[in-house]
């Protein structure tokens, strides 16, 4: 669960630098996309680990 733990942390880091970029607006929405795809990919990799 280390690996786990370590990409937890590496998404809460990622929401702390979260802001928006006034020269390119799009950038803040791609990155918060990117990270709700980490985070749903993370809870899909856990929820098959505890069914597998």
């Amino acid at each position: 669960m280390t690996g786990t733990a370590t990409r937890l942390q590496n998404i809460a880091n990622e929401i702390g630098r979260l802001s928006p970029d006034w020269r390119n607006p799009e950038r803040y929405f791609e990155n918060r996309h990117e990270i709700e795809r980490e985070l749903k990919r993370l809870a899909r990799e856990l929820r098959n680990a505890s069914h597998g």
